[in-house]
């Protein structure tokens, strides 16, 4: 969305004060930004459990800081006013451990290479403009991919080039524009909401990408996102869908933070989960590709995980 109203700069500012303390990794700058009550909420990936208040915050980033160094960088961003809300896509490059005696096993030099890290950021804002609540999604490390999963995902399948993703594309903003990028973003949030995907042909490229950066899987094509579709509303029984919010950048980005309820049908499994989702369109305002991380399945977590840290 273009930037038309001084709460919608305060959001976005807001957002960007943030990263400017992880990329910093200077933790103050936190204080009067985050509220008394500050959450941020367990992905059920890499954290369990919500942390509550800015000194468990504190600790988890410090925690973070002391164990790797990396480089952090914002990619893109975009905010939601009306669900006060602001989006962050952002890099951690070159993730490195510090000191291979901060982790229980012993590791390979393989395992312990840098990794480069994608993840988005969703900020929830109390009335007062401070961040009440951050919801998050990341990619692995190397090094946690090793440690936290029996059988990790052959992310080397998906290619990902990060800086194609900063700032506007090349897209000179427009409301017209933004317009056009907010109702294919609320088209596609109704695709998965209904388990329909006749409006793909309207709002997606015909080369669109689809890429899970969490689980390394792509589908190529829009037929092969339909399809994708079909047969995922064939394995699931939704009971409630929410699109939580929606923000559409003043370029070529849009967010969506996403909670579902539903069963695995086969296995009979009750899953409630949440995703991150960008949307990257092209010069025609169609949706060119998907970047998602979301939660894993029920009977996905089985496979995928072993013993935690």
């Amino acid at each position: 969305m273009v930037l038309k109203h001084e709460s919608e700069a305060k959001l976005l500012q807001a957002s960007k004060q943030y990263d400017a303390a992880l990329k910093e990794q200077d933790l103050d700058k936190l204080n009067g930004l985050v509220d008394t009550n500050y959450i941020i909420h367990a992905d059920g990936i890499t954290l369990h459990a919500d942390l509550k208040g800015i000194n468990e915050a504190k600790n988890y980033w410090q925690a973070y800081f002391d164990k790797y160094t990396f480089e952090h960088e914002v990619l893109a961003g975009a905010v939601d006013k009306e669900a006060s809300a602001a989006f962050c896509f952002w890099l951690d490059r070159n993730v490195t451990p510090k000191d291979e005696s901060v982790f229980d096993e012993k590791l390979t030099t393989k395992q312990t290479l840098p990794s480069h890290k994608l993840g988005i950021f969703k900020h929830e804002f109390a009335s007062d403009g401070k961040i009440k609540g951050t919801w998050f999604l990341r990619q692995f490390s190397k090094d946690e991919a090793a440690r936290k999963l029996k059988n990790a995902p052959n992310f080397t399948e998906v290619k990902v080039h990060a800086p194609t993703y900063k700032g506007s594309g090349g897209i000179e903003p427009s409301e017209a524009r933004s317009q056009k990028q907010d109702q294919a973003a609320q088209a596609y949030a109704k695709i998965w909401a209904t388990g329909d995907p006749s409006t793909a042909d309207a709002i997606m490229a015909e080369d669109v990408r689809n890429v899970d950066l969490l689980f390394a899987h792509e589908t190529s094509g829009r037929a092969e996102f339909k399809s994708m579709i079909h047969s995922v509303f064939q394995a699931w029984k939704s009971e409630q869908e929410n699109r939580e919010a929606i923000a559409v950048s003043a370029g070529n980005k849009a967010f969506l933070h996403w909670t579902s309820i539903g069963v695995e049908k086969k296995e009979g499994l009750k899953n409630h989960m949440y995703g991150l989702e960008m949307l990257v369109f092209n010069e025609q305002c169609k949706i060119s590709e998907i970047l998602v991380l979301r939660q894993p399945l029920e009977s996905q977590k089985a496979e995928l995980f072993g013993a935690e840290e």
